[in-house]
């Protein structure tokens, strides 16, 4: 089977809307996903919170252009706001968006790769009927809206590889650097940009032209996101974040360091690495030890060595705001993280890359297995911002358990084995020497973002379920027209086989 570069007879609006499968598909998706929605919103009423929610909350009500985590959604609830300020809506703009972004991928692929009918169907219902869309929806935080901005971010990538035109570049522009807002694991989507762009057909000046749309924003971003810093917190740093990160990962590979095997402090981290060495000794007497599994509790645990760092440096002092106290000892984090790393690279790629690689294959259900972090109120931010009567909220069970939640990692682990074997039997089935050069290219770009998201989920934070909704689409999109691919050569190969009958004329 030969894929044949794909013939564009009319505008892609007119091949949705004018073609019957094309039609059809678009309008039972679009009932479907409003029928999951409303009868998912009658058992769960009230969004779920988390405690990234409230900052979320907090930065949208102050109208603040820097905090503790990325301001583009802040900034995206505060848009919302508007117009309605609603819980629903809130919950129902994030599904829709999703939503028609999954569409416009799938009419993408299904409009310049052209794969097999029933494939498409097959993943338009496993996309578009997919009740993990409702839950992360549903929360009070930035994980609909990356996976959002994300999918777009790709589809965008797609045509711009195909078709290269101005329109596409300056949407594509926007999208990443609107993505790059929103949650730092974005920051490898420029590097895929650029190198699609190489890949695009053009003159080096029109490519030159098309880097610097591409990048405009996202240096925008990041140069006023530093400067904001400086000028706030008096700090010059990109992401404060990322200097906690550092140190919590470092950490959770030291607490299985053992005591007689330390090495020596430079002085800059004697004091921060004498609070830690007496925080692991404790642990050791723990019978339940907080770290067992790698998660959150180097970052916001009180009694944990990085927030008893930052307690004791500002002992004394009750006039420095949060933000600046949080900021202002990320850099020195950030180095104490990889000095402990340089020290123990083998202790960290079995005590933290090992377990997250695991992670990612099948990722913890954290806050999506519990509505409201089981609580039945919200705080007073919520509140105000929601415009709730009173702090207490109703979820469909009393102990606020979200069983079906807890079907989503086998299935992403079943995905990502599909993909790929898929993958590796393309390869032995000559698949690269019998497709476009077109589909050649969108194999190896989709490859690429999929080893990137993969590395850098595993390198930059423990994963959970929540931040797998992009790997989770481009993995069964993908996966699937692989397996399409290699089901149909199969029995194409079984035809020629049985057709091979000894003694006619033309077969040895």
């Amino acid at each position: 089977m030969t894929i044949k570069q794909p013939l564009l007879p009319r505008e892609f609006g007119q091949y949705i809307w004018h073609n019957r499968e094309n039609r059809i598909s678009l309008l039972l998706s679009v009932t479907a996903a409003l029928i999951i929605f409303f009868v998912f919103k009658k058992l769960y009423p009230f969004p779920n919170f988390l405690p990234d929610s409230y900052s979320y909350l907090d930065a949208a009500f102050n109208n603040v252009n820097i905090s503790m985590w990325p301001v583009g959604y802040s900034k995206f609830l505060r848009f919302i706001s508007v117009f309605n300020r609603s819980d629903t809506a809130m919950a129902l703009v994030q599904y829709l968006l999703l939503q028609a972004s999954m569409l416009f991928f799938l009419f993408t692929i299904r409009y310049l790769v052209q794969p097999g009918k029933w494939v498409m169907r097959i993943l338009f219902a496993f996309m578009v009927l997919n009740p993990l869309w409702f839950y992360i929806s549903n929360f009070v935080s930035s994980d609909a809206l990356f996976a959002t901005l994300s999918v777009l971010w790709l589809t965008s990538l797609l045509w711009i590889l195909y078709q290269p035109n101005l329109r596409m570049v300056i949407l594509h522009a926007l999208v990443l650097g609107f993505v790059f807002s929103v949650r730092y694991n974005a920051l490898y989507y420029p590097f895929i940009s650029i190198f699609v762009i190489i890949l695009t057909k053009g003159t080096v000046k029109l490519k030159f032209t098309a880097l610097g749309i591409i990048l405009l924003p996202v240096s925008w971003f990041v140069i006023y996101t530093t400067w904001m810093y400086q000028e706030k917190t008096g700090v010059a740093q990109f992401s404060a974040f990322g200097g906690w990160q550092m140190g919590s990962n470092a950490l959770f590979m030291y607490a299985h360091v053992p005591p007689d095997s330390t090495k020596p402090v430079p002085a800059q981290f004697k004091k921060l690495h004498g609070i830690t060495i007496k925080h692991m000794d404790s642990l050791r007497h723990v019978k339940q030890r907080p770290d067992d599994r790698l998660g959150i509790y180097y970052l916001w645990d009180e009694k944990a060595p990085l927030k008893m760092y930052m307690a004791q440096k500002y002992k004394k002092d009750s006039t420095t705001a949060n933000l600046k106290r949080w900021s202002s000892v990320a850099p020195l984090y950030g180095n104490y993280g990889f000095w402990l790393i340089r020290q123990y690279p083998a202790d960290f790629a079995r005590y933290y890359l090992w377990p997250n690689l695991i992670n990612y294959y099948s990722p913890a259900v954290e806050f999506l297995d519990i509505d409201n972090m089981g609580k039945d109120s919200v705080d007073q931010m919520a509140v105000v911002w929601f415009g709730y009567k009173t702090p207490k909220v109703t979820s469909l069970s009393k102990d606020r358990k979200i069983l079906l939640t807890a079907a989503f990692p086998p299935i992403l682990a079943v995905i990502n084995i599909v993909f790929f074997m898929s993958f590796i039997c393309f390869l032995l089935l000559g698949g690269f020497a019998r497709v476009s050069p077109y589909y050649k290219k969108v194999l190896l770009v989709m490859l690429l973002v999929w080893i990137s998201n993969l590395v850098f989920s595993v390198v930059a934070s423990p994963i959970v379920l929540r931040y797998q909704a992009f790997p989770f689409i481009i993995t069964l999109a993908f996966g699937g027209l692989l397996l399409g691919y290699v089901i149909k050569e199969s029995f194409v190969a079984k035809e020629e086989n049985v057709n091979l009958i000894p003694g006619e004329p033309g077969i040895g």
